[in-house]
């Protein structure tokens, strides 16, 4: 599933991320962390390098907020 969130520098800058949601324990496995894939950053057409402190904030708007999934 990916979702797109906005971050600003000076510029609003669009970042593409996966998530995956956790995955509860069951009786053979243990329980899995959602995570968090940073697939691309843009400010307008132009690609962009997050520093670490912007990735962990994306991941962290994320993880806060998931996306929902599309139901059709």
């Amino acid at each position: 599933m990916t979702t797109t969130v906005y971050i600003t520098r000076e510029v609003e800058i669009e970042v593409e991320v996966r998530y995956i949601p956790a995955v509860d324990a069951t009786y053979m496995q243990p329980p899995d962390p959602a995570e968090v894939e940073i697939l691309a950053a843009y400010e307008d057409v132009h690609s962009v390098i997050l520093t670490e402190a912007e990735r962990d904030e994306v991941r962290e708007m994320v993880l806060q907020d998931p996306p929902q999934r599309d139901c059709e």
